[in-house]
């Protein structure tokens, strides 16, 4: 007689094994303990956290009564070359032994800003009452050479003063340059920005230039196109003009230079023209003849020389 089908599938162990049980749900209510637990450690927490606020206050309480107790014992100064250590210290003397707290940037900054050779400035107090000042110093360029007392031009086309800075830098200096009525920071003015252009224009043109830039002695920034520039031991005057393309010129002053000046004597003409292209046109000196009534003689034409092949 067969069985019930419930009663084979008990009595089968293979298939009991496969039986999936029924899990009872589980209790997801909080234990009461964890809850106990929890609440009497809450004040526990809470009263750390006061001691904890309490003594943040205490030192902050104590760190702003000493720094109001700390004045300037010291005057950090870095940064300057050209500008005399002694003179920056005895603008900020006056902030020696105040109390730090009550120094004021602007105050630093203010004592210094008349000061023509600092361009910027960085000025930091520290707590062991320290004041540090960081100068970014102006630097030369050329001289201006147009006034009753030579003056610095500084990269920028401003114009400093020129006591105990010219002699330290082989400048050369520039004639016929032009100011401005505008005074900047510091009680500096400037270079009008045609003549300021011009000028930085052939310095670069001389800074690219080795053999020119040894050899220059001087730049006169003439109007209509006419400015030029002289070198050492010659009075010959070598026109480039206002018009730019000076790297091309001083390619040609190179070569005119190895192959006519160095052979005819540096006094053989009175001015080179480099203004023309593959040409410079060459004026001899004027000769002055001793007559009765101390007249000079007429000047001798112009002379072209074409450029060299070589030249590039």
């Amino acid at each position: 007689m067969a069985r019930p089908a419930n009663e084979r599938w008990k009595d089968d162990p293979l298939r009991a094994q496969l039986q999936p049980e029924l899990d009872e749900p589980e209790d997801i209510r909080p234990r009461k303990g964890k809850l106990r637990r929890i609440v009497s450690a809450t004040p526990v927490m809470m009263s750390f956290v006061v001691l904890l606020l309490v003594a943040v206050g205490a030192l902050s309480w104590y760190a702003m009564k000493w720094k109001r107790q700390v004045t300037v014992n010291r005057i950090v100064i870095s940064g300057t070359s050209l500008i005399p250590q002694s003179t920056i210290e005895r603008r900020l003397k006056g902030f020696m032994g105040r109390n730090l707290d009550e120094v004021l940037i602007d105050d630093v900054r203010h004592a210094l800003i008349s000061e023509p050779y600092i361009r910027e400035m960085q000025i930091g107090k520290e707590l062991n009452g320290i004041l540090r000042v960081r100068i970014e110093e102006r630097r030369p360029a050329a001289i201006f050479a147009d006034e009753n007392r030579s003056m610095i031009i500084d990269t920028e086309g401003n114009l400093l003063p020129g006591e105990g800075v010219s002699q330290r830098f082989r400048l050369v200096p520039v004639y016929g340059a032009r100011s401005t009525g505008s005074v900047q920071s510091g009680g500096v003015r400037q270079l009008n920005a045609t003549d300021r252009n011009l000028l930085f224009a052939l310095l670069d043109a001389f800074e690219e230039s080795a053999y020119v830039r040894m050899l220059v002695s001087g730049i006169d920034l003439a109007r209509d196109n006419g400015t030029w520039f002289t070198v050492a031991g010659s009075p010959i005057r070598f026109v480039v003009g206002n018009d730019g393309n000076f790297k091309e010129k001083l390619k040609k002053f190179e070569i005119f230079w190895q192959k006519v000046v160095a052979k005819k004597g540096l006094d053989c003409y009175e001015s080179v023209d480099l203004r023309f292209r593959e040409r410079v046109f060459a004026t001899p000196p004027q000769i002055e003849t001793e007559l009765a009534d101390s007249t000079a003689a007429t000047p001798m034409p112009q002379a072209a020389t074409k450029i060299p092949d070589e030249h590039h």
